[in-house]
């Protein structure tokens, strides 16, 4: 159990990118997912209530065309009933209305074209007017009865009612399902009316009622009131007030009159209301019935479209919020890793800075003060980090950041101070040695001169011998310090000179052979630098090689400069240890971090730098390396008279 979080905490580390640019986005992903998810989820909510709201408002549509539909065939109906009544002078007014109700079916069916709700109820109730013609046929012929033809009509039109409000509303909108809810109380009203207006039309136009037909006329009128008054309940007040200005119009007062006169004769042999008296004010009623249901279809068409239009506002909305909210995370995301990386980013430029400038320009300023210069006063030049005043985590970085810096700039000036001071130490004790075997030198050249003894004179040319490779020990401490050999020539020296020169400050230099040596002389300023790189390489090869084998010496021109090779048959060098030995060679390293036993490379590449000269190792054609110095032409002379040199 312990060891479960760390395996966790370690495999969160291995799952999370490696750098802050891609952490923090991954760190941020999941709340700004979330947020997404909730954003989609509101979009698809108000996408969904969209579809509802354009839904009804197409429902409201084929309402309004199949109620159209259902007025003609209510006028048509009406007629029908009054020409089987027995009232011919109807015939050309039955024909015209058929020809409206032909018009509204097909203006229906091509609004039935699309997939609004309801379509397929409505086409189905269609189906019901397939036999249509066939009743007009019986109809024109009276080979139906006008019962017959009132319950064909009546039952198509009961079938359009119903699909055209075929499944109610997908919005819970009070106005909107109020709206619907009077529009069907309406049609109920109004069917109710135009039925009794096709019923008493066939009646009177019989002349007289029989007992199914009085019975039908008393259900009619029940029907008709109950059904408006219900109307008022879920209406307007506009709309209220519109069906009473239909209800007390002169029509509907001439209806409710007319209705009176029949109810109260009903057992008369004739009615006192003739068709053409009922049929018009009768019709009125139908009619403004029928205008107030166009206004109520167009108020719950109009809320639609704005429930529609809200739906559509909202989805934008959520849509903008949503599109917002993610790019808000993700500016937040950019701004923090922004506000990170910045000042990191300032942090490792200063690091730069401190590495780049600071602490190499407090080590010159060491090289370059006196020997007594305060080290103090030799370390400033770093004020310390800007963003350690932020006052967060960045500036505490900073701060530590300003320690290590401070630390580390004065390391390297004790450093540079201690280099200095060894530099200087070197230096004198170069001078005290060089002076000292100068003397000496001097002294053993002097003896030579007295002596005639030959073994004594061999013994006395060894110690000579000996004494400058002394002197070449303390020249090299002088170089490594810095100076130059105090020994110059004011004229040329022949090459072959200055080659004899270095291999007498070499030990065991009976092992160098002198392949070859092409005539040029050598600036006199040079020629102990020359001689002492030279001495160097000599002996390294000598060093290298086993005493039973030579080292080559050859000197030749190399254009307008001047090629020396020294080539020795020892081991060799591996790749590695060729290109440590060049780096040192070229002067690109400082002789206090080397091997001591390596100081030569450090001499000679000190030298060639104050010779402009280029040192090199490679590998021997056989065996062994091959150290190769080329000399600038400025230090050569060609047309020079050797003879006149010596």
């Amino acid at each position: 159990m312990p060891n479960k979080p760390t395996r966790l905490s370690a495999f969160m580390a291995r799952a999370l990118p490696r750098t802050i640019r891609g952490r923090l986005p991954l760190l941020l992903a999941l709340p700004t997912c979330a947020l997404v998810v909730v954003a989609t989820v509101g979009t698809i909510t108000q996408s969904s209530r969209y579809g509802e709201a354009g839904r009804t408002r197409d429902q409201v549509v084929l309402v309004l065309g199949a109620q159209e539909l259902v007025h003609q065939l209510q006028r048509e109906r009406g007629l029908t009933a009054g020409l089987l009544g027995g009232d011919q002078s109807l015939r050309s007014r039955v024909d015209t209305q058929r020809k409206a109700s032909d018009q509204a079916r097909t203006a229906l069916d091509r609004q039935l074209a699309g997939n609004s709700p309801g379509v397929g109820a409505a086409r189905d109730a269609l189906a019901q007017l397939d036999s249509l013609a066939t009743v007009r046929g019986e109809a024109d012929s009276g080979s139906v009865s006008r019962a017959e033809a009132l319950a064909f009509y009546t039952h198509a039109i009961t079938a359009l009612t119903d699909a055209a409000f075929h499944g109610g509303t997908e919005l819970v909108d009070r106005q909107l399902m109020d709206n619907l809810a009077t529009l069907r109380k309406l049609g109920d009203g109004a069917e109710a009316a135009a039925l009794e207006r096709g019923t008493l039309n066939g009646i009177l136009a019989a002349g007289s009622f029989n007992d199914r037909d009085y019975r039908t006329f008393i259900t009619l009128l029940g029907t008709k009131g109950n059904a408006l008054a219900e109307v008022p309940r879920t209406a307007t007040a506009a709309q209220t007030h519109a069906l009473n200005a239909a209800l007390r119009s002169q029509s509907a007062v001439a209806v409710a009159r007319m209705e009176q006169q029949v109810l109260t004769a009903h057992d008369a042999k004739k009615l006192p209301v003739t068709p053409a008296d009922w049929w018009q004010p009768a019709t009125a009623l139908v009619d403004g019935l029928h205008q107030v249901q166009i206004r109520v279809a167009d108020d719950s068409s109009a809320r639609a479209e704005q429930l529609r239009s809200d739906a559509l506002r909202q989805l934008l909305l959520e849509a903008v919020l949503a599109l917002l909210a993610i790019a808000g995370a993700a500016g937040l995301a950019l701004a923090a890793t922004r506000s990170i990386l910045r000042p990191l980013h300032a942090l490792t430029e200063e690091a730069h800075r401190l590495a780049d400038l600071t602490l190499p320009e407090a080590v010159a300023r060491v090289r370059e003060a006196q020997s007594q210069a305060d080290p103090a006063e030799l370390a400033e030049g770093f004020a310390g980090s800007a963003l350690a005043a932020r006052g967060d985590e960045i500036a505490n970085v900073a701060s530590a950041l300003d320690r290590v810096a401070d630390t580390a700039l004065q390391l390297a000036v004790d450093q540079a101070v201690v280099q200095r001071n060894s530099t200087e130490s070197l230096a004198s004790l170069g001078r005290r040695n060089q002076e000292l075997v100068g003397r000496q030198l001097g002294f053993l050249s002097a003896l030579e001169r007295a002596e005639n003894d030959p073994g004594i004179l061999a013994n006395l040319f060894e110690l000579d011998h000996l004494a400058t490779r002394m002197r070449r020990n303390a020249e090299s401490l002088l170089v490594l310090a810095g100076e130059r050999s105090p020994r110059r020539w004011a004229d040329p020296v022949p090459m072959g000179d200055v080659l004899r020169s270095a291999l007498g400050e070499v030990d065991d230099y009976r092992r160098v052979l002198l392949r070859h040596t092409d005539r040029a002389l050598l600036d006199g300023g040079a020629v102990s630098e020359v001689s002492h790189l030279l001495a160097e390489l000599i002996e390294n090869a000598l060093a290298a090689s086993s005493p039973e084998t030579d080292v080559e010496l050859y000197a030749q021109g190399h254009g307008a400069d001047y090629l020396i090779a020294v080539v020795d048959h020892g081991g060799g060098l591996s790749e590695p240890e060729l290109a440590t030995a060049n780096r040192r060679l070229s002067g690109q390293e400082s002789f206090l971090v080397g091997r001591t036993q390596l100081l030569g490379h450090y001499v000679v590449g000190r030298l060639a730098v104050g010779l402009g000269a280029q040192v090199w190792l490679a590998p021997s054609p056989v065996a062994g390396v091959t150290a190769s110095v080329l000399l600038p032409g400025r230090l050569l002379s060609w047309q020079a008279d050797l003879a006149a040199a010596r």
